[in-house]
């Protein structure tokens, strides 16, 4: 008898997004357990396709589901406050407040809540995450059905949710030990800045995170008010004094890298540090931008994150590829840079491959993870569909996204989210935007 799967997905246009960009039209997608146990075209498979679930896919796309390589969760509680504003004014005038009024464990998961119904609804299989409470952020992640690294957001000073920073690793710990064999929850290390932690700090995280052998990540060099501040009382860039510090290595994950000299990138290139890029945030905040064409001819592996909703003010990383195609065509003033396929790859695989996941996501192949999105090409906005990565890097929108699957699960099918109660969840964030001292807060910022 033929073997029976859990899903099969027959019909539609299947972008492995593999190394040749190999493509099956009228292709077939077969999930058992959670992984992909066949994926081809529908003629080349010999046997009658059985499964629990049949879903007919014609006039669609399939993909890998998105990566993003770099948010804050619980933060887009506070989308909206503190525009127009440089980073640090940002976070010294409105997050910080915020976060040490407002940053509780119950805040955190309603935050988490919100941020993983957009990802779900845009296409996001996997995350990224740097937070306060980061327990209660993984309550959300494993309950929305996200493939997530959590990482509890390291100070040299007192945070929100660890007074002693000290007690930082002691909460990775923690985690380690509570989600270490967990098939879709990661932990990684991660410190803010080095504008707010110590060297000796970013030492014993490097030695915390290879003893452990977990990735390790912090934004890096992200505002030129930073590096001229390095320079001034360090005569060395943050990207030097990290050196310095030991923590570089092909662990390091480089959260923004807008402003980084020869040597900078030189010192990445040496030590295998991998830059992820957030266009829409280092737009939004005046940062700058991150010369990524650069840092890809070098060998230096970019990949993509939005940052927080607070800061981007967008969680889509569809959005976020499509604003990194345009953005590096008009700084350099060539159309052929980032070109669709390559800044499709940054949202996905290569992402993937940066925090250790290569073998696993980010390419749609016989035993890899089911994670893939099915995607609307029939739609008005999506035809002609001569190419479809270019429809998708130039002309696809978060609405064309019909049903995103993660490890085999189904998280959203035509447009309906099923793993999380997205009318509950709306109603929680409109009754805390409302709240007497939030409300308060928001009329002292006037």
């Amino acid at each position: 008898m033929d073997e029976l799967y859990d899903i099969a997905i027959t019909g539609g246009h299947i972008l492995t997004l593999d190394h040749d960009f190999t493509e099956y039209d009228d292709g077939l997608i077969l999930v058992k357990n959670g992984r992909i146990a066949y994926v081809g075209e529908r003629k080349s498979y010999p046997d009658e396709v059985r499964a629990n679930r049949i879903i007919n896919a014609t006039n669609r796309l399939i993909m890998p589901t998105f990566f993003n390589a770099h948010t804050h969760l619980s933060v887009s509680l506070y989308r909206g406050l503190g525009t127009d504003l440089r980073l640090h004014e940002w976070l010294e005038q409105v997050i910080w407040p915020l976060e040490k009024r407002f940053c509780t464990p119950e805040n955190v998961y309603l935050g988490s809540c919100l941020s993983l119904l957009e990802m779900i609804r845009s296409g996001t299989g996997t995350l990224a995450d740097m937070n306060f409470y980061s327990t209660y952020a993984a309550k959300a992640i494993e309950e929305s059905g996200l493939r997530g690294f959590l990482g509890e957001a390291l100070f040299s000073s007192p945070t929100p949710s660890v007074q002693d920073p000290e007690d930082g690793f002691s909460v990775t710990e923690g985690l380690l030990e509570r989600y270490g064999n967990h098939p879709l929850l990661h932990v990684y290390l991660v410190l803010h800045a080095p504008f707010t932690c110590s060297e000796s700090l970013y030492h014993q995280a490097g030695e915390f995170a290879h003893h452990h052998q977990i990735k390790i990540c912090s934004h890096v060099a992200e505002t030129k008010r930073e590096v001229d501040s390095f320079l001034a009382n360090f005569n060395r860039t943050p990207v030097g004094w990290l050196q310095d510090s030991g923590v570089l290595s092909s662990d390091f994950i480089a959260i923004h890298g807008v402003h980084l000299t020869e040597e900078d990138k030189q010192i990445f290139v040496d030590k295998g540090v991998s830059v992820i890029h957030n266009p829409h945030s280092n737009m939004m905040l005046g940062s700058g931008i991150c010369d990524v064409p650069d840092l890809v001819s070098r060998g230096i592996r970019v990949g993509l994150g939005t940052d927080s909703a607070s800061s981007n003010n967008s969680l889509s990383m569809l959005n976020e590829l499509q604003t990194a195609a345009k953005l590096h065509k008009m700084n350099r003033l060539d159309p052929s840079v980032l070109p669709a396929k390559e800044v499709i790859l940054m949202a996905t695989g290569v992402n993937s491959a940066i925090f250790g996941l290569g073998n696993t996501t980010g390419v749609l192949s016989q035993g890899f993870s089911a994670d893939f999105m099915i995607i609307d090409a029939a739609a008005s906005n999506m035809l002609p569909d001569y190419d479809p990565y270019a429809q998708i890097a130039y002309s696809m929108e978060n609405e064309n996204i019909l049903t995103t699957v993660v490890a085999g699960r189904m998280l959203m099918e035509d447009r309906k989210v099923l793993t999380m109660d997205e009318e509950v969840i709306l109603k929680e964030v409109k009754k805390w935007m409302t709240h007497a001292s939030v409300h308060d807060f928001i009329l002292l910022q006037k």
